[in-house]
């Protein structure tokens, strides 16, 4: 077989069945190895990922799955997983060559099948499907430990071609989760064996060995990013975002279903397959610094957000040291778990690895990883300190895109955002959340799948403190209120108040305010500070310790000029002042004051239209909901 994403080629696979026996049970013993290799694109940055998967089971004619052994190599690590029937349910076992064991036993009163093809192989081959027939195929959820229901429907017969032309007629069947709501279509020649198999945009198909291991020059690539319109750079300290996520008509893939979560919400979904869909979403902080917890954290209810896996050994000496180091005496689960994003974002170069999921030990010795190695590795000290943590998946914005991401949610007293990747505890307003990648009942898969390279995303309003702007109108990104001599940057936060008669403002640059007076210059640079703060600003170069308009700064002086780095509102102002004495300076500082205010100062701009906003309302009562729930 070959396999294609968006019509380009990843790789292909080879399937063997040959008799067999297991406990002197009469089985198939399916072989199926299957090499990959593509290349993702994140905003410019291309990794390649090269992996070989090679499944050894024992089944029954069927269907009836006894025995499964998967071995994955890529970028030089080995992952084994086993899973065996015990006749009272099954019994998993996953490692990392070298590393300890993850068991889970899942309890079973029978056994599960191991696919719609092993199931209705012998059916098709007797020729006893029929159109319009439905089936139950029992799987394995190993996430929810338990076994759990598709629906399989028998559609019509078809023709299709397979990979060398020739043409083959087939039974059609479709496969439905229906927990998750995932489709997979599935073609079935009259043998019993699968030509096709289809999955959103992810195609398998029948061929010659010779054409499917004839692989391109170039590997599938795939882009995880889009850019940001507008660009945010206040994106960091927004407390509430109003989004249209606008979704390109694709025939192979429904619309992505977006959970609600405390950071994310559909409001409506305009639109139709013709023209496409507009998602409306309202994007909120997830923080509650009201709430205190002890570590460790022993309520068995946490119990699977505290425990080791395959990826997170919590309790390798290189893990338990670490944990020991950065957090030390500290109790605090809030501050605790500062100090580990903190040292995560400071340890990691922000660097990929090999294999497209590191795991905490490889991620603490190659000290390298993107965001779901930062994510990962908090998430395992985290759980190694004694505090409940899991592993998020969605999109975010960090100013100038949006782009596929992993962070983390923690429970310090309640459950409340973290993101390690920019050394975050309580997040902003700037995530669509997917879903949770380990919890049961939670599908990110199935939502990124529908999702991805086909999302535009267009920011209609950004609320920070007591300061809401709309945003669909370009004239509303930079106001200048010459009457009262005010002027704001919205989109940068750059603010100046009561300027002087006789200095000019402009605003007409991306992320920049400009400022003249008689005989001097100022120019201010707004950048989302991405998790830096003055210590790690290094890249910008250096100065001495100092304020501007009261926030913590850094001052270098050439002649009669000299440059700021001011950090503030989770943002970077690099200010450059030429030709000011010490007097204008000050009065510089007056002037800009609003831009370094936290929170910042309210602007005279009714909520909306009307005045009223019912979306701030229904979230509101959103919010209520979601804490009794919690309690």
């Amino acid at each position: 077989y070959e396999e294609s994403l968006n019509g380009r080629k990843t790789g292909h696979r080879r399937v063997v069945w040959a008799p067999s026996t297991w406990k002197g049970k009469k089985t198939v013993h399916d072989t199926t190895t299957v090499v990959s290799v593509t290349q993702r694109d994140m905003a410019g940055m291309k990794d390649q990922f090269e992996t070989t998967v090679t499944s050894d089971l024992e089944r029954g004619e069927d269907g009836t799955l006894w025995w499964m052994r998967t071995r994955q190599e890529e970028g030089g690590r080995v992952t084994v997983a086993e899973t065996t029937w015990t006749g009272e349910g099954y019994v998993h076992v996953a490692r990392i060559e070298g590393q300890a064991d993850q068991r889970i036993e899942v309890k079973l009163d029978k056994p599960v099948l191991v696919d719609a093809e092993a199931f209705l192989g012998r059916r098709a081959r007797d020729g006893k499907l029929k159109e319009g027939d439905t089936y139950k195929i029992r799987q394995l959820d190993l996430r929810a430990r338990t076994a759990r229901d598709d629906v399989v429907t028998i559609g019509p017969m078809e023709t299709i071609e397979d990979g060398t032309g020739a043409k083959v007629e087939c039974f059609k069947l479709t496969q439905r989760d229906t927990a998750s709501g995932r489709e997979i279509l599935l073609w079935l020649d009259r043998k019993g064996v699968f030509l096709q198999v289809r999955m959103g945009n992810y195609l398998i198909r029948r061929t010659s060995q010779e054409k499917a291991e004839d692989m391109p020059a170039r590997p599938a690539e795939y882009t995880i990013t889009v850019p940001a319109s507008p660009r945010l750079e206040r994106i960091f300290s927004a407390d509430r975002v109003l989004a249209d996520v606008h979704v390109r008509h694709d025939e192979h893939r429904k619309l992505p279903a977006f959970p609600k979560s405390p950071w994310s919400r559909v409001t409506a979904v305009e639109g139709d397959a013709e023209s496409g869909h507009v998602v409306r979403m309202e994007l909120t902080r997830h923080d509650n610094e009201g709430v205190k917890a002890l570590i460790p954290v022993t309520d068995p209810k946490f119990e699977r957000h505290l425990e080791a896996t395959a990826l997170m050994q919590t309790e390798h000496p290189l893990v338990k040291k670490t944990v020991e180091k950065v957090v030390g005496d500290e109790k605090n689960a809030r501050r605790a778990a500062h100090l580990l994003a903190r040292f995560v974002f400071r340890h990691l170069h922000k660097q990929s690895l090999e294999v497209s999921q590191g795991d905490a030990v490889k991620i603490l010795e190659e000290c390298r990883g993107d965001c779901s190695e930062h994510a990962l590795l908090f998430v395992a000290l985290c759980r190694a300190a004694g505090i409940p943590a899991r592993q998020c998946s969605g999109y975010v914005c960090i100013g100038g895109i949006w782009g596929a991401h992993a962070w983390a949610e923690i429970w310090t007293g309640a459950w409340i955002g973290a993101d390690p990747t920019t050394g975050e505890v309580g997040t902003a307003a700037r995530y669509i959340f997917f879903g949770y990648p380990e919890e049961p009942g939670s599908f990110p898969g199935v939502v990124s799948s529908r999702a991805s390279g086909r999302l535009r995303i267009l920011t209609r309003r950004v609320e920070e403190g007591p300061a809401g702007f709309d945003l669909d109108d370009d004239n509303k990104y930079r106001i200048y209120d010459r009457e009262n001599a005010r002027y704001l940057h919205v989109l940068a936060g750059l603010e100046a108040r009561d300027v002087p008669e006789g200095w000019s403002v402009d605003l007409n640059h991306d992320r920049i305010m400009r400022i003249r007076g008689e005989g001097f210059t100022a120019q201010l640079r707004a950048s989302a500070d991405q998790g830096e703060d003055l210590d790690t600003v290094g890249r910008y170069g250096r100065g001495s310790r100092t304020t501007f308009a009261g926030a913590p700064a850094l001052l270098r002086k050439q002649g009669s000029s000299r440059s700021y780095i001011v950090h503030s509102r989770r943002r970077l102002v690099l200010l450059y002042v030429g030709g000011a004495d010490d007097d204008k300076v000050a009065e510089l500082e007056k002037v800009l004051a609003p831009t370094f205010a936290d929170p910042p100062m309210a602007w005279d701009e009714p909520a909306s239209e009307d005045g009223v906003n019912k979306d701030e309302e229904k979230s509101t009562t959103d919010k209520k909901d979601a804490a009794d729930s919690d309690k």
